[in-house]
């Protein structure tokens, strides 16, 4: 029995246990990675969904091993099927920091995704994506901020505790932008959501703790 045949869809399972036995069993042998690898592109979907699964339960514990499918998991952000697209943008937000140059190209992708996609978890971890993204460098995280910004707005500001996440991560990797972020954060201080007002102060402390020291 091959690991694909092992997979949830393919023993007639309705949880994810196949697919977090068949992870298991990548992160022991990474070279069944192979196998998952070219389940991605398999024309049934909930395989695929499957295989997409399997990596990101293995990037969870070694994102590094996800990074020769990084390409492979890019091209299934145009699936037609909702899980498809949103493991496979789940498992490219776990390893967005350690693949900077293909997520330069991905950022008006993501963006439409974050704009169009009726999915919450395809917009959540794209937005994640830039998060992890704008944690590689300098340049990134000022391009990640640009994206960022124009998120805090979108879908009646349903995503903006994750934005402000994003935002401290700018601000490790560039100062260029920590002064409009401070005062970004200023303007939420008193939003309605708990989640929200919880990620404003961790920003505002973490900026005004850097211009303390």
């Amino acid at each position: 029995m091959t690991i694909l045949m092992k997979l949830s869809s393919q023993i007639g399972e309705k949880t994810e246990e196949g697919n977090r036995k068949a992870a298991q069993e990548c992160l022991e042998n990474p070279s069944l990675l192979t196998i998952i690898g070219e389940g991605l592109a398999s024309k049934n979907a909930a395989l695929a969904g499957d295989c997409a699964e399997v990596l990101t339960m293995t990037a969870e514990k070694q994102p590094k091993l996800l990074l020769p499918f990084s390409d492979l998991l890019i091209e299934l952000l145009s699936h037609k099927k909702t899980k498809v697209r949103w493991e496979a943008m789940h498992a490219i937000a776990l390893i967005a920091g350690y693949i900077p140059s293909k997520i330069t190209p991905l950022l008006p992708k993501l963006q439409d995704l974050i704009h169009t996609d009726k999915s919450t978890i395809v917009r959540d971890y794209a937005i994640e994506t830039l998060c992890n993204y704008a944690k590689a460098g300098e340049m990134e995280g000022q391009e990640a901020f640009l994206y960022l910004k124009e998120s805090l707005h979108v879908w009646n500001g349903k995503h903006r505790a994750r934005v402000l996440k994003g935002f401290l991560y700018i601000c490790q990797s560039t100062d260029i932008h920590t002064i409009e972020i401070r005062g970004v954060a200023e303007e939420y201080k008193d939003d309605t959501k708990g989640v929200v007002k919880k990620a404003v102060k961790e920003l505002i402390k973490a900026i005004d703790s850097e211009k303390g020291k």
